[in-house]
C-alpha cells in the first residue's frame, strides 16, 4: 500500500498505519472479565479477537482495577484538529473514572471493529500496538501488548481469570513458549550476541527461506562498498530510472519517483532502510553498478565471501519475482536466520553507522515534496533501547525482523541481534519478538 505524504503532520495521521493490514469482525459482544490485582477481584470489559481465548482487555477498565497499585496509569482519548483521534496512557497517574464493567453486559455489541494500529502514546512516546477501537472512547488490548506496555506479569487461573502481583515485573521464558506452541506461528528464530555469538535462543535457524525486505541489509553492505572501494558518492545525486518509477507507481511503492530526475543518495538511503522503499533500492543499485542485474551478483558474490551459505539472491530489495518461462516460476530471495544473523553483526562491525538511520522513528526526503515516512520497526517505538535493524514482509516470506538492541553486561556493552522470520501475523512478530528482546536484557544483567 502507498503512503505518500507531504508534511509532517500529516505522517503523524499515518502512524497507526502504515504499509500494515487491518483485520475486521462484526458484532462482537463484550463480556466481563475476571482480573484479580494483588488478591482482589475486579471485572473488566473483554474482547475475544477473532478465536474464543484471544483476550483484549478493555484499557479504561484496567487503568480503573490497577488504580493506587505500583501499575496504576491513567487513560484517555484526545482529540486534536491536527493530528485526528489520540489515546494516550500515563503511568504512575491514577484513572480518569471509574471502571465500566460492573453489571456486564450492559454495552450493546460493537460492529464492524478493525483491530489496527490506533494511534497510542505512553508517557509522550508513540507505541505500535494493534487495538480494537470502538469509537466510544475507549481501545481494546491485547493480554500479551498489555503486559509488555505496562511491564505487567499477569497469569491465567485454572478458573479463566487472571491474577497478578503488581510487585512483579514481566517476564517470559522463551523456552517455556516455545513447548506451550507460542513459536508455532513463526518460521525461524535466531537470538545471539553480536560482539561474542553466544546464541540465547533459536528455532530452525539454519534453513534458507525467503527473507522479503531483509535482502535489503545485503544490499546495504554493496552500497557501503562501492562507496569505500570505487568512489560512489555517498553524498551524490541519483539518476532515477524508468524501472524505479515503475515500481514506485505499483502495488508495492512506497515513494513518488519520477524518470529523468535526481534524489540524493541519502535520502534514497534512508527511505529504503526506515520505510523499505522497494524503489529507492532499485534506483541506489543501478546508481552504483550500472544496473539491477550487476548489483545483484555482487550481492550473491558478497554473501558467499562472507561466508552465508544459505544466500541467493534474485533482486536488491527482495520483491517476488518471475521467470520470462512459458509457466513462469515466482522466485524470492532466501537466506537463513543464522546466516542472516553473521550479516547483521558483519554490518555492526564495520558499518556501525547504519543505527544512524535504523533508529530514528521518522525519516525526511525534502527534495520529494518535502515527504516524511515512519520507520516500519515497531521496536523501534515499543522497546526502549532498539536501534534497528530492518522489517520484511511478502505472503510467503510471513513478516520478518532484524532487530539490533545494545544492553548492559558484566564487561561492558553488547548488542543483541534477533532474527525472527515467517511470522503468521504482524501482530505476532511485534510481540514475539519483544519478549524474546526482553528475554535477552535480562539474561544480560
Amino acid at each position: 500500500m502507498k503512503k505518500k505524504l507531504s508534511a509532517f503532520l500529516t505522517v503523524l495521521l499515518l502512524l497507526s498505519a502504515f504499509a500494515l493490514p487491518t483485520q475486521a469482525w462484526a458484532d462482537i459482544q463484550p463480556y466481563a472479565q475476571t482480573l484479580i490485582v494483588d488478591g482482589s477481584p475486579r471485572d473488566v470489559r473483554a474482547l475475544d479477537g477473532s478465536y474464543e481465548k484471544n483476550v483484549f482487555l478493555s484499557l479504561t477498565d484496567a487503568a480503573a482495577a490497577l488504580s493506587g497499585t505500583d501499575k496504576q496509569f491513567r487513560f484517555e482519548r484526545v482529540m486534536s484538529t491536527a493530528d485526528g483521534e489520540v489515546f494516550t496512557v500515563i503511568r504512575g497517574q491514577s484513572a480518569v473514572m471509574a471502571s465500566g464493567a460492573e453489571g456486564l453486559p450492559k454495552q450493546s455489541p460493537v460492529v464492524s471493529m478493525n483491530l489496527s494500529r490506533n494511534r497510542l502514546q505512553v508517557d509522550g512516546n508513540e507505541r505500535k500496538y494493534y487495538s480494537f477501537n470502538p469509537q466510544n472512547g475507549d481501545l481494546y488490548l491485547s493480554v500479551t501488548d498489555l503486559q509488555l506496555m505496562l511491564d505487567l506479569n499477569l497469569v491465567r487461573e485454572a478458573d479463566g481469570s487472571f491474577s497478578l502481583n503488581t510487585g512483579e515485573s514481566f517476564h517470559a521464558d522463551p523456552y517455556a513458549l516455545l513447548s506451550a506452541g507460542f513459536f508455532d506461528g513463526v518460521g525461524s528464530i535466531y537470538l545471539a550476541d553480536a560482539d561474542t555469538g553466544e546464541v540465547l535462543f533459536q528455532r530452525n535457524s539454519q534453513t534458507a527461506v525467503p527473507c522479503a525486505s531483509l535482502s535489503k541489509l545485503l544490499s546495504y553492505v554493496i552500497l557501503k562498498e562501492a562507496a569505500r572501494e570505487r568512489g560512489i558518492n555517498e553524498n551524490g545525486m541519483v539518476p532515477i530510472s524508468e524501472n524505479a518509477q515503475k515500481i514506485s507507481r505499483s502495488g508495492d511503492g512506497m515513494v513518488t519517483l519520477n524518470a529523468g530526475t535526481e534524489v540524493p543518495f541519502q535520502e534514497l538511503l534512508e527511505a529504503m532502510l526506515i520505510a523499505s522503499s522497494n524503489e529507492s533500492a532499485l534506483a541506489l543499485a543501478e546508481y552504483t553498478c550500472g544496473d539491477e542485474a550487476s548489483f545483484v551478483a555482487r550481492m550473491n558474490q558478497r554473501a558467499q565471501e562472507l561466508g552465508l551459505s544459505t544466500a541467493t539472491m534474485w533482486n536488491c530489495n527482495g520483491l517476488p519475482s518471475y521467470t520470462d518461462a512459458a509457466i513462469p516460476v515466482k522466485r524470492q530471495n532466501l537466506m537463513s536466520a543464522e546466516d542472516l544473523f553473521r550479516l547483521c553483526r558483519y554490518i555492526l562491525k564495520n558499518y556501525p553507522e547504519i543505527t544512524w538511520i535504523t533508529s530514528k522513528q521518522l525519516a525526511h526526503m525534502p527534495s520529494l515534496n518535502d515527504y516524511w515516512t515512519v520507520n516500519s520497526n515497531p521496536l523501534v517505538y515499543n522497546l526502549e533501547g532498539v536501534d534497528g535493524l530492518k522489517t520484511g514482509h511478502t505472503n510467503r516470506a510471513g513478516y520478518c525482523v532484524a532487530a539490533s538492541m545494545p544492553v548492559s553486561r558484566g564487561d561492558g556493552t553488547h548488542t543483541i541481534v534477533l532474527i525472527l522470520m515467517g511470522a503468521e501475523t504482524a501482530e505476532l512478530r511485534g510481540q514475539a519478538a519483544e519478549i524474546l528482546l526482553r528475554y535477552a536484557k535480562a539474561q544480560a544483567a
